[in-house]
C-alpha cells in the first residue's frame, strides 16, 4: 500500500462514518437479495447472526457499500442492537466488535451461526 492509500485511510479511520443501508432503498445490496421471511424477522433472539449492508464516508477505494454479519445482541420492538463480527474489507472506520443499532427492516438474510 503506497502512501496516498495510507493517508486516505487513516483520514477514514479518524473522520470517516459509516450507516446501515435499508435494502429495499438502494439497488446495489439488494440487486440479488431476497428479504428473510416474516416468520423468520419476527423469530429472532439474542445471539441469532444476521446480515447488514454498511455505507461509508468517505467512499472507499474498492467498495461503496459492503455486507456484514452482526450478532444481535438486544431486542426492543423494531429496534435492535447488536456487535459486528467481521472486519470490513475497505471501511476503516468500522471495525469488529462495534455495536450498531438497527430494524428488523435493513435485516438482508439470518445466517446459521456456523457461517
Amino acid at each position: 500500500m503506497g502512501c496516498r492509500e495510507d493517508l486516505y485511510d487513516a483520514f477514514r479511520r479518524r473522520f470517516g462514518r459509516w450507516w446501515i443501508v435499508d435494502p429495499l432503498s438502494e439497488p446495489e445490496p439488494s440487486d440479488t437479495w431476497d428479504p428473510p421471511s416474516e416468520a423468520g424477522l419476527a423469530a429472532l433472539k439474542p445471539g441469532d447472526f444476521v446480515s447488514l449492508a454498511f455505507k461509508g464516508w468517505p467512499r472507499g477505494r474498492i467498495y461503496y457499500w459492503e455486507i456484514l454479519r452482526v450478532e444481535v445482541t438486544g431486542i426492543d420492538g423494531e429496534r435492535l442492537t447488536g456487535c459486528v463480527k467481521q472486519d470490513p474489507d475497505d471501511m476503516p472506520q468500522l471495525k469488529w466488535g462495534a455495536e450498531v443499532t438497527f430494524r428488523r427492516a435493513d435485516i438482508m438474510d439470518i445466517d446459521p451461526p456456523d457461517w
